[in-house]
Parts: C-alpha cells; sequence; structure tokens
C-alpha cells in the first residue's frame, strides 16, 4: 500500500508541517490576542460609562433646575392665602 506522504519527499513534509504551525495560534499567542481585545472592549465600555454618567449629571441638573423653576413660579402665581382667608368646609361643600 503507498500513502501519501510516500509520494511527497521528506523536505516537503518537513516544510507544509512547518507552514501548517505558523498559521495556527499557539495557546500563549491566543491569550495574548484575547487579553488585547478584552483591554480595547474594556477601554470603550468606560469611555461610554464615563459619558454616560457625564450625561446622567447634566440631566440631573436640568431637572433641579426645572423643579427650582416651578416652585418660583408656582409661589410667585398662587400667594398663599392666609388662614382665616381660607375656605371653610361649608364653602368647599357649596361650590
Amino acid at each position: 500500500m503507498l500513502y501519501r506522504c510516500d509520494l511527497i519527499p521528506d523536505a516537503e513534509i518537513s516544510s507544509m508541517s512547518h507552514e501548517m504551525h505558523s498559521d495556527e495560534l499557539t495557546p500563549l499567542t491566543a491569550a495574548d490576542e484575547r487579553d488585547a481585545q478584552a483591554t480595547s472592549l474594556l477601554q470603550q465600555l468606560d469611555a461610554r460609562q464615563d459619558k454616560v454618567m457625564e450625561d446622567l449629571d447634566d440631566l440631573n441638573g436640568q431637572i433641579e433646575d426645572l423643579i427650582d423653576f416651578w416652585r418660583t413660579k408656582k409661589t410667585d402665581d398662587c400667594p398663599e392665602t392666609p388662614e382665616d382667608e381660607s375656605p371653610t368646609a361649608d364653602q368647599v361643600d357649596a361650590a
């Protein structure tokens, strides 16, 4: 029985074997690539998280400004009535 490797000279087999191993990733190289990709993803996530926190701080400031404006406008538009001028229960029921 004749095998394919019998038809290929030893020098070519050696060179083919070397070419296959150079294309394959060693576990260490693969780990280094995954580490580099993970680091890049973590940096992107960190940047996005910083941007979201900044946006939330801005939004919180806008909400606080709106609440302050609303409270100020409410007290300016509707001055509180003194206790003796507040409607009684009978007046509220009549209305």
